[in-house]
């Protein structure tokens, strides 16, 4: 595919865009609503990091050195703090609208990165983050996190954040995590276990044959590597789980129409 020329008019509008965009960050807020344009001031974007004191780098994730990385026991996971840089735009999205956000400075976003599952697979580690904690996955998966009472299922790990904002929530009594991989979930848990309000229960199995068995009044499921792409698989999964009142899948919500920006 061809792209389109980039003529000296061209590139002088869209470097007139940016520079008004880094010239006019807000704040960030976790409950701020998603637009189009994202336009945020660095310093305000504080995230959770799990092992501080790593070093944020922007290069491949193979090429981290000792310091800029530290990887689970078995070696099948990477946590990593990747630098984004000022200006750079970082994809957005929500339902099937798509956009972008800029920092006026450098930022980190915290990443989690898995090796592929192929053993004759080439690369060390898959292109694209598990889960990082970026503006667009912090929005997409607030409406899940809202919708957490009672006792609250969480299929998926990742990095434990939407587990971590559900423990704090007062309407919340208990929450039980569904994982399917016992070495992300020996490794992070005891790390995340001093930010939980809540008890949490962990349980090691597909999350498509344990939450039929389970008794609830909310499941948030995030265990799809595209957002939005578990319509049928949570529909599915409620229909075979008669014991759980509510189900939500990451991306599912926006594009359905429940759109809590």
């Amino acid at each position: 595919m061809v792209g389109v020329p980039m003529t000296p008019q061209l590139a002088r509008k869209l470097g007139e865009s940016y520079a008004h965009r880094l010239a006019h960050c807000v704040p960030w807020s976790s409950a701020m609503k998603w637009t189009p344009e994202l336009n945020l001031q660095a310093a305000t974007y504080k995230v959770r990091e799990l092992w501080p004191g790593l070093a944020a780098s922007d290069a491949p994730v193979h090429l981290l050195e000792p310091g800029q990385f530290v990887d689970s026991p078995g070696g099948r996971f990477r946590y990593c703090v990747r630098l984004q840089r000022r200006g750079k735009p970082l994809l957005t999205w929500w339902g099937n609208q798509v956009g972008t956000v800029v920092f006026d400075g450098d930022v980190i976003i915290p990443a989690l990165y898995q090796a592929p599952e192929d053993p004759s697979d080439p690369r060390p580690w898959n292109d694209a983050p598990w889960m990082s904690l970026t503006p667009a996955e912090l929005m997409t998966l607030r409406p899940g996190t809202r919708m957490a009472k009672g006792h609250t299922i969480i299929a998926g790990l990742g990095l434990g954040h939407q587990l971590i904002e559900v423990a704090k929530r007062l309407p919340v009594k208990r929450v039980t995590v569904v994982e399917l991989d016992r070495e992300l979930a020996d490794w992070i848990m005891p790390v995340i276990e001093p930010h939980l309000r809540k008890k949490v229960d962990v349980i090691i199995g597909d999350a498509y044959e344990v939450i039929p068995k389970l008794r609830g009044d909310v499941a948030l499921i995030d265990i799809f590597p595209g957002y939005g792409d578990g319509f049928q698989r949570v529909d599915a999964l409620r229909r075979a789980s008669p014991g759980i009142k509510k189900f939500w899948g990451w991306g599912t919500s926006e594009m359905t129409g429940t759109n809590q920006r």
